[in-house]
């Protein structure tokens, strides 16, 4: 809806001589002081500023209203779990704010004694980027450097918990449908091309130059990749004790398809690379993908009920 503000009727202005004059025409002497005191009683600056005052007060109000009406139907999608959650949360700060949302996340997601139990520091930020750290799938750990307490808002530090935490789901899932031994084999895989393209490992790289110009390569990566693999799986065995006694999940399951998707997606992992950039190939890969966009759903209930 607009606001109009009258109409000002212009009396002929005509130019001559670079002199300007009102003409009128036929007016009784009467007319003529009518129309002086009209031309007298105009809107003077003053009332201007004034009714301008208001538009700007009322399409304040209005903005005010409709921002409002745009926050209540927000809320009305955040379930009330998390309005409660935000709730408890409101007052927290630093390290406790991370350790309490954690807690409250994982009960959430119903991965109580299968996520890690808390979340750990890595050290100091190292490279280009602010924060590092992340979920360890053989370990089952989650850690964060130390700018990821110090220098992050608490929407951020909610949303990379959440991203976390969906990893820890993923693999919980995963192990949950007897896919462990494929698992680590997938991991042990990833890692060793990672560290066979990584340039700073030069003990490997002088080994693995050896093996080529040795002809025996293909039996190094084999190798070193059934080493990785008992390591990791030794690993898994002891970290992940509560999934694997869990109840299992049946083919043709939800949880198990979902397991099989998961799988694969880690067969086709891409790391963030000798600069830890995420890519492109990263982020699309269907395990980051799940978690970014868990991760942007719980920032966004964060934001709309704590704004």
């Amino acid at each position: 809806m607009g606001i109009q503000v009258g109409n000002n009727t212009q009396i002929p202005v005509y130019t001559n001589n670079n002199v300007k004059f009102k003409q009128n025409f036929n007016l009784s002497p009467a007319d003529q002081q009518s129309e002086d005191k009209f031309e007298k009683s105009g809107i003077s600056n003053k009332k201007k500023g004034i009714i301008a005052a208001g538009i700007a007060t009322a399409a304040v109000i209005i903005g005010v209203l409709v921002n409002k009406h745009i926050k209540a139907q927000q809320l009305k999608k955040v379930p009330e779990e998390f309005k409660t959650i935000f709730k408890e949360l409101k007052n927290e700060t630093g390290d406790n704010f991370v350790n309490k949302a954690y807690d409250k996340l994982k009960k959430y997601m119903k991965l109580e004694g299968v996520a890690p139990e808390k979340i750990g520091r890595a050290g100091a930020d190292q490279g280009i980027n602010a924060v590092q750290g992340g979920f360890d799938p053989s370990l089952n750990t989650i850690k964060y450097t130390d700018g990821f307490f110090t220098k992050l808002d608490r929407a951020t530090q909610f949303e990379m918990l959440a991203h976390e935490l969906k990893h820890a789901e993923q693999t919980s899932k995963i192990i949950r449908s007897g896919k462990l031994d494929e698992y680590a084999q997938a991991w042990a895989e990833f890692n060793v091309n990672n560290t066979k393209n990584n340039p700073l490992n030069i003990p490997f790289g002088m080994a693995y130059t050896q093996a080529k110009a040795n002809g025996t390569e293909k039996e190094f990566l084999e190798k070193v990749t059934q080493n990785t693999k008992n390591q990791i799986l030794d690993n898994m065995k002891k970290s992940h004790q509560t999934s694997l006694a869990m109840p299992q999940f049946k083919p043709g399951s939800q949880e198990y398809q979902d397991a099989e998707r998961y799988l694969d997606a880690t067969r086709n992992y891409e790391g963030l690379g000798f600069m830890a950039i995420p890519g492109e190939n990263y982020r699309n890969n269907p395990l980051e993908t799940e978690a970014y966009g868990f991760g942007a759903q719980m920032k966004k209930f964060f934001n709309i009920v704590m704004s």
